[in-house]
């Protein structure tokens, strides 16, 4: 969605992901590594192999580092298993989040400077729990806005990013006291939308419409013998694993996507920072297309994108953490209060 939404008054802020371009950085070598609370202490967490980390302290002991997770997991790891890639923070690095997700950062130059996230899901994975922002009840299709962080932390969920775009409603007609009565905006979405087995937007529009079924497959403009939870993208930009034919160029824009690989166990979701000259400026629709190709997407839908682009996840701490930069009212880090999105839960 282009366009502002009526602000919405109590947007509290969320820590962010600290970019520890100061610190010097390692990759896991074992296929498994312990994260300790003190150096050959009880084991907080594990990293899996090819992770990338930051080191807090890796000079007081010699055979320990101490690393920092994005999720803010903080422990102590064996030096033996790690390898240093230096300082600054890589341009590529990778995260094992939790069971099944791992996080991608890959920071591009060229054709300008852009900071792409990326979440790739597994949805086979048998501990994932899927969830579209439900409905609030009444008017079909209107809902209340969130920031995505609020919507993550209200169903407890482990990440979420922004979804469908959505439009602004006339406060007399649907007043945000009554119709919002804990927080936000009554809002729009543009498509078709259903939350855990309940319709809440049956409009149908040429935008695509993408499925997750109680099992988890995924599926775009094919829904399942009963829907559960669903919700419209703004246009497809890859199909059958190439880019979609007169796709307009348009300004570069801050982006969301989704994008299945062939077989359609993988699942990703992209967020691509923009508005941010100096940090990250946006791509085009064609430029998009390109990178979900360059990923091995097969099946590739940008959502809304703009100022609502956002991603979060859960830390340790249970709170949530923004990943990315959004921009809302041309401000670094502020997120936008949008219609409904997607996230999911991960089960012990």
């Amino acid at each position: 969605m282009d366009g502002s939404t009526p602000p919405v008054p109590d947007v509290p802020p969320v820590s962010s992901v600290p970019n520890y371009d100061n610190k010097k950085w390692y990759r896991v070598t074992a296929s498994a590594l312990n994260v300790r609370a003190t150096p050959g202490g009880a084991i907080i967490g594990t990293l899996l192999k090819d992770d990338t980390l930051p080191a807090m302290d890796d000079t007081t002991n010699p055979s320990w580092i101490q690393i920092e997770r994005m999720d803010g997991l903080k422990g102590w790891c064996s030096r033996t298993y790690l390898v240093a890639l230096g300082t600054p923070r890589p341009a590529s690095i990778r995260q094992s989040l939790f069971t099944g997700v791992t996080y991608l950062r890959n920071d591009l130059k060229t054709p300008r400077l852009n900071a792409l996230h990326i979440l790739v899901i597994d949805v086979l994975s048998l501990n994932l729990e899927f969830l579209v922002t439900p409905s609030t009840g009444g008017t079909p299709g209107v809902i209340c806005s969130r920031t995505t962080s609020k919507f993550l932390d209200e169903f407890k969920l482990h990440f979420a990013i922004n979804a469908d775009g959505f439009s602004s409603l006339d406060p007399a007609t649907f007043p945000p006291a009554s119709v919002c009565p804990n927080g936000g905006n009554p809002v729009r979405v543009n498509g078709f939308a259903a939350s855990r087995g309940v319709v809440y937007s049956p409009e149908k529009t040429i935008q695509p419409e993408i499925y997750l079924s109680s099992t988890n497959r995924v599926t775009v403009e094919t829904p399942p013998a009963t829907v559960f939870n669903a919700f419209a993208g703004e246009r497809m930009v890859v199909e059958n694993g190439v880019m979609v034919k007169n796709l307009a160029s348009l300004a570069p824009s801050p982006r969301t996507a989704l994008g299945l690989n062939q077989s359609g166990r993988w699942l990703s979701l992209f967020v691509i920072d923009g508005y941010q000259p100096g940090y990250s400026e946006g791509v085009t629709f064609p430029e998009l297309a390109s990178l979900l190709i360059s990923y091995g997407i097969y099946t590739g839908i940008n959502l809304d994108g703009g100022s609502s682009s956002t991603m979060v996840i859960r830390g340790v701490d249970g709170a949530a953490r923004l990943v990315n930069s959004p921009i809302d009212m041309a401000i670094p880090g502020r997120q936008r209060a949008v219609g409904n999105h997607l996230g999911a839960f991960i089960k012990k």
